[in-house]
């Protein structure tokens, strides 16, 4: 039971993520798994508790990890997010923070506040790293740097606050000008060089 349930968590946020919350019924999530509603609700009391249960297991279990040393230097960690993000759009549907705000405003309050806080570290401990690397200005403040992109994060990127529209949001082209407008903005010459190769390499290869 605990296996099963475990595999619904794991893959039902990619229904949310197409469909959005408000359209994936529990009868499509049943469905879906091959299981029977009555057996769904073994699991999950009511619609509520399944999307409640989802947020904290993604809460634990992030998807991507910002600051994966294993992906390289604080730079190739970037593009490691521009690859992830690139995937996740093919897909994404725009209505899902929506559909949370208007249906369980608390969730919604929850996944905001853990996105902010996920944000802030992750980009401060990326800046540090690359200062220590040569690659990002030393006499930039991480901490700064960090809540200006959780500032751009969920301010300036959210369509609801009438700077980019759904359209605009949804393409991997306005993270590509946002990741350049950021990476002239902190990097150090030898981190702008570096930058530059790796971006080629990545647009040559998009190519092919």
């Amino acid at each position: 039971m605990e296996d099963k349930k475990l595999h619904i968590l794991k893959n039902v946020g990619k229904l949310y993520l197409k469909f959005g919350i408000r359209s994936v019924t529990m009868d499509d999530v049943a469905r879906e798994f091959g299981i029977s509603k009555k057996t769904l609700y073994l699991y999950f009391t009511d619609k509520k508790d399944l999307v409640g249960q989802v947020i904290d297991y993604y809460k634990e279990n992030p998807v991507f990890n910002l600051n994966e040393k294993n992906t390289g230097n604080a730079i190739d960690r970037i593009f490691a997010l521009r690859s992830h993000l690139a995937k996740i759009l093919k897909y994404f549907n725009n209505n899902l923070e929506r559909d949370l705000k208007k249906m369980y405003p608390d969730l919604f309050k929850t996944v905001y506040q853990f996105k902010r806080m996920r944000i802030l570290n992750e980009i401060k401990i990326n800046m540090e790293d690359g200062i220590r690397e040569g690659l990002f200005r030393a006499e930039l403040s991480p901490e700064f740097i960090a809540k200006l992109q959780v500032g751009q994060m969920l301010y300036t990127l959210n369509p609801e606050k009438g700077v980019f529209n759904e359209n605009e949001t949804a393409t991997i082209e306005l993270f590509d000008q946002i990741m350049d407008y950021h990476m002239h903005a902190i990097c150090t010459g030898e981190g702008l060089d570096y930058y530059r190769k790796q971006l080629n390499r990545i647009q040559n290869e998009e190519k092919d």
